[in-house]
């Protein structure tokens, strides 16, 4: 499976089986939706929940999408690298939909 099939079938299982309040991430019509629009609708998710304070990868390590595969196991079933699973999928969904989660600047946090 590729990287961009396994965070497509996540997004889906979790479409289906959530239901957000927030206007930004209303899924009540995500049937009718295109890929590239459940992709964002990822990266806006993660962006409302930590975007502002931790990365993708953090998001993902979280197990932000319920039907990612986690263990060193599943991981490896699905081709994945286990060392680098989390960023990998960071990175795929930041290729896939030309977001970043890098901040534009570096925030002085005071003491």
């Amino acid at each position: 499976m590729t990287l961009k099939s396994i965070l497509l079938e996540a997004i889906n299982s979790d479409l289906e089986s959530s239901t957000y309040e927030n206007p930004i991430l209303d899924n009540s019509t995500y049937q009718t939706w295109s890929d590239m629009d459940k992709f964002q609708w990822a990266f806006d998710r993660y962006m409302v929940e930590v975007g502002g304070y931790e990365s993708l990868e953090y998001w993902f390590s979280g197990l932000a999408l319920s039907s990612i595969p986690f263990s060193y196991y599943d991981i490896e079933q699905a081709g994945g690298n286990s060392e680098t699973w989390f960023q990998d999928l960071s990175d795929e969904l930041q290729r896939i939909t030309g977001y970043s989660d890098k901040k534009a600047y570096d925030r002085k946090v005071r003491a």
